[in-house]
């Protein structure tokens, strides 16, 4: 009988390591997964990266200023001669009650920075957006759970700077679950797109995106009753208005995976009217150089993210969600082509592991822009995303040089 025990041990520890090895295998091919991805070069042979380094941690930052080992979704902004960049430092990418978000302020064009304000209310900390508005500089930003397995929204939040250079403490704003993601002025009007983030995961679960109006930066309100995007999945509505006063959009499609590009005419902004790409382009930040729109987000190197389409909708999203966190990452520079509602892939910036949340300041009004993103350490091993995550990031700042176009 203890023979026949041993013998039926072995075979299961034998079967252990055999599914084991499998699953390793399936690990390691997602990993290195690539498909091709038509990049259009000459498009970008008048955009130009220089003066590439790493910004935090880095020597331009305060005496004695230490980061967490996860640093990234990153805004800038520029009020007259200073620049402002605001950030999220935490232990790993993942919800954490020792978040914090810093404040910097540059008066040498981002050379060096001093800091301004730091915040911290024991619970995730993200999205940091700053809005210059009825001359007053407003900084927002939501709160988030505790638990690194959860995606849990609280409230959006906004801190103003006053007179003499100190922050407001933060003030809870519009609806709880609500998340904030960017800012923009048209005719005299703040609007502020966000999206629901309480019930973003898993089948049949809520998507909404909203444009939200305000006449003083503080109180906001819906520009309708129904939402401008209710697909399953949508969340990040970055949008810039255009010269006439409509809109181009870009959405991200976190459950099935893939985007939307979207279109509204200036006397209708509360009607997008959007296409489906299955290329998944996530923490989009759109900007306009010499009359023409470029969108930097996040590119996966495996191609669409938008997978398994004919398959039952709960096992296709978790599929592509799952396979999504595997494979590896950059950070890319895309054209919008306005005719037919396409982003083009020009570049990519260095970047691998966990990257893609920038922010942009002018730095001249000839077309020259400050670019600041976060990665995992650009000389360091090229680590699928979600060990990105976990292992760290830090941010990178480079000038984007368009004035050539």
């Amino acid at each position: 009988m203890p023979g026949k025990i041993l013998r039926g041990l072995r075979i299961v520890f034998v079967g252990f390591l055999f599914l084991a090895g499998i699953i390793l295998i399936l690990l390691l091919a997602a990993a290195l997964y690539e498909e091709p991805m038509t990049k259009y070069r000459e498009r970008a042979s008048r955009v130009f990266i220089s003066d590439f380094r790493q910004l935090v941690p880095g020597p331009g930052m305060p005496d004695g200023f230490t980061p967490l080992r996860s640093t990234n979704n990153v805004d800038l902004i520029r009020v007259g001669d200073s620049l402002f960049m605001g950030f999220r430092t935490a232990p790993s990418h993942f919800a954490s009650p020792n978040t914090r978000l810093h404040i910097m302020r540059s008066d040498d064009l981002g050379n060096t920075w001093t800091e301004e304000c730091r915040i911290n209310m024991k619970r995730d900390l993200r999205e940091p957006r700053f809005f210059y508005f009825n001359q007053q500089l407003f900084f927002y930003f939501f709160t988030g759970g505790v638990n690194p397995l959860r995606f849990e929204p609280g409230r959006i939040h906004v801190c103003r700077r006053l007179d003499d250079g100190s922050w407001t403490d933060p003030e809870p704003i519009f609806e709880p679950g609500y998340v904030v993601w960017r800012l923009r002025e048209r005719d005299g009007k703040a609007y502020m797109s966000v999206y629901y983030g309480a019930e973003i995961y898993g089948k049949g679960s809520r998507g909404e995106v909203r444009l939200l109006r305000s006449d003083d930066g503080l109180k906001w309100e819906p520009i309708s009753e129904k939402p401008q995007v209710d697909r399953v999945g949508a969340e990040e509505g970055e949008f810039l208005f255009d010269p006439d006063g409509g809109m181009y959009a870009v959405v991200r499609l976190e459950v099935g995976g893939g985007c939307l590009i979207c279109r509204a005419e200036a006397d209708r902004i509360d009607q997008w009217k959007c296409k489906f790409s299955p290329y998944k382009v996530d923490s989009p930040l759109m900007f306009s150089c010499k009359g023409r729109y470029f969108v930097v987000g996040r590119r996966n190197v495996a191609g669409r993210s938008a997978r398994a389409l004919d398959w039952p909708e709960g096992l296709r999203n978790a599929w592509s969600m799952a396979f999504y966190s595997l494979t590896r990452k950059r950070t890319c520079v895309y054209a919008l082509n306005c005719q037919n509602m396409q982003l083009e892939p020009l570049f990519d910036l260095p970047s691998k592991g966990d990257t893609a949340f920038a922010g942009i300041a002018p730095l001249d009004s000839e077309g020259r822009f400050l670019l600041v993103n976060y990665s995992s350490p650009v000389d360091g091993p090229d680590w699928p995303w979600f060990a990105g995550q976990i292992l760290g990031s830090v941010l990178y700042s480079c000038v984007l040089d368009c004035s050539l176009l």
